[in-house]
């Protein structure tokens, strides 16, 4: 699992409100909130989606692996939500708890790179759901081209970090066909009391194709209920940019 470092971490909302898509925070948000028991967010970040529907009533926990994004969610939380969150992982959680709703938004599993631990995870998820419990998550569909050529030095975000404090992030990525993992650079470059910062961050994800994942989830002990295209549930299919997967306990 990747390691957000501090200035990550720090940084992850200001950038994510400009780069990231509303779409699958609505959706997430919608499913736990409609949720009747409950939920469980892995992967929860500084709390994009967590905080929304936690606001709007859900009765919705949450876990992540880096101390530093949690440190940014409890910084938000009111001191007696702070029992909600806690920091592991999906491969090796225990929380003695069962969950009617477990979500992983935002790619949570490409950052398990080993299949082991992908078969780990899945088994996880299904021992924190109760019976009848549904596991959603989503991965991004490999653009050929991007995995062929690769992405350049892009910038992804220019702007500020708090006023008059400029921050910028540049984005390059190269993928390997044959372990199927895409090495993901990101530099990012800040002012802050005065002074320039530049620091540099890389991580490996894990790209997936359909009948792998067909085939990957059975191996579990969770059983396929669905696989959409994008978070409208639209039908997979050539155009499609997201796997966005349901699982379920039977």
């Amino acid at each position: 699992m990747s390691i957000y470092p501090d200035y990550v971490a720090r940084f992850y909302d200001v950038v994510y409100q400009q780069v990231r898509d509303a779409a699958d925070k609505s959706y997430y948000v919608n499913k736990l909130v409609s949720c009747s028991g409950p939920s469980l967010e892995v992967g929860v970040g500084t709390g994009r989606i967590f905080l929304e529907a936690l606001n709007k009533g859900a009765d919705v926990y949450g876990t992540d692996n880096s101390a530093e994004m949690l440190a940014v969610l409890r910084d938000k939380l009111d001191p007696h939500h702070h029992r909600r969150v806690r920091q592991c992982d999906l491969v090796n959680m225990e929380l003695g708890k069962r969950f009617d709703l477990i979500i992983a938004p935002f790619r949570v599993l490409a950052h398990i790179i080993d299949i082991d631990d992908q078969i780990r995870a899945l088994n996880t998820a299904y021992d924190h759901l109760a019976p009848g419990g549904v596991f959603i998550f989503d991965l991004y569909v490999p653009n050929l081209k991007l995995l062929l050529d690769g992405l350049p030095p892009t910038v992804d975000f220019d702007g500020e970090h708090a006023p008059g404090k400029r921050l910028r992030r540049m984005t390059s990525a190269t993928s390997d066909l044959i372990t199927q993992i895409t090495s993901v650079t990101m530099a990012f470059a800040w002012e802050d009391e005065g002074r320039q910062y530049n620091r540099e961050w890389s991580f490996p994800m894990r790209f997936f194709f359909r009948y792998e994942l067909e085939n990957l989830i059975p191996r579990s002990r969770l059983t396929l209920k669905a696989m959409y295209g994008d978070f409208a549930e639209s039908a997979l299919d050539s155009s499609s940019k997201e796997f966005l997967v349901h699982c379920v306990r039977i």
